[in-house]
């Protein structure tokens, strides 16, 4: 069985404090389409299933890296 990944959203920003381009945010939404669902016919928005973000930020000033999954912090670090 393969499970069927599909594309939500994706957005990609800056967000410095005073400059803009001091810090960069990356967002993956996406989901996993519903294989029940799917064998039983149906198509399009009756498909979804379980979905998730991941959300990426760093900054250049500081070397802060954090990693979220579904808003829970998986990952940070620090250094250049």
């Amino acid at each position: 069985q393969t499970n069927l990944l599909y594309q939500i959203d994706f957005i990609a920003s800056t967000k410095g404090k005073r400059l803009s381009v001091t810090k960069r945010h990356i967002s993956f939404r996406f989901g996993f389409a519903d294989v029940n669902a799917i064998s039983n016919g149906a198509r399009g928005m009756n498909c979804r299933g379980e979905e998730h973000e991941v959300t990426l930020t760093w900054s250049l000033t500081s070397g802060k890296r954090t990693v979220k999954f579904n808003n829970t912090e998986v990952h940070f670090s620090t250094g250049k």
